[in-house]
């Protein structure tokens, strides 16, 4: 089967499951729309320091043939890609990979095919991490009011050596959050907001990030009350 056309440089979770299932036309063209037809669930596990992957699936009706179970590595799959699994016994719906391993992420696909060994759709990317999450750091924040009409925030300098800037997130009432300011470099700072006219509750939030833009660190959401409900 020619399994590399059924590659193409990936970008994202919705790119890998349409890469792993057809072919690409050329790069000028956009890749076509992947029909999801089944649904995948990875569970990843360390017996006596040794990494596995289980996953099972399960395939609507789509006249299929065969299925099999591609691993990419990366949190999104998006980097090398083998095949660790492929059965024409759609009565078989679990596979464990035990090729995985420590300190890696993985993204897991599975790709329907119908009789002729073409693509009939695949399902989600399934994700499975042995990586030890990094211990978030809880920042300090202190908002309060300094007139009716304003908010004062300010916070110091993030601990971590990973912080490489923070942000000042704020949510009026039931709005999306929405950023407010960013120190990069990371760094001690302030920073006053004007009360929104008709406004309940305001809702901040400092978040640091590194380099990579991975959550290093994050403080707890502070409420202020601007309005009384009403009785």
């Amino acid at each position: 089967m020619r399994i590399w056309k059924r590659l193409a440089v990936l970008a994202g979770t919705a790119t890998l499951a349409t890469a792993l299932a057809v072919p690409t036309a050329s790069a000028s063209e956009p890749p076509p729309t992947v029909p999801q037809v089944a649904r995948l669930a990875c569970q990843g596990t360390m017996a006596n320091g040794v990494p596995k992957a289980a996953c099972e699936w399960r395939v609507r009706g789509t006249g299929a043939s065969a299925v099999e179970l591609w691993r990419g590595t990366g949190e999104n799959g998006e980097l090398t890609r083998v095949k660790v699994f492929e059965s024409s016994d759609l009565t078989v719906h679990r596979f464990v990979d035990e090729t995985v391993v420590a300190g890696n992420r993985y993204g897991y696909v599975l790709v329907v095919l119908g009789p002729e060994g073409n693509s009939r759709g695949t399902s989600n990317v399934a994700r499975v991490s042995f990586v030890a999450p990094r211990p978030i750091e809880r920042l300090r924040l202190a908002c309060r009011r300094t007139t009716a009409t304003n908010v004062h925030c300010e916070w110091p300098l993030p601990s971590s050596p990973d912080a490489a800037k923070v942000t000042l997130y704020a949510t009026v009432d039931r709005a999306a959050r929405q950023a407010l300011t960013t120190l990069e470099p990371a760094a001690a700072g302030g920073f006053d907001m004007a009360v929104p006219a008709g406004a309940k509750v305001l809702r901040f939030a400092l978040v640091a990030f590194d380099s990579a833009n991975e959550v290093t660190g994050r403080s707890p959401v502070l409420a202020i009350l601007v309005a009384r409900p009403r009785r």
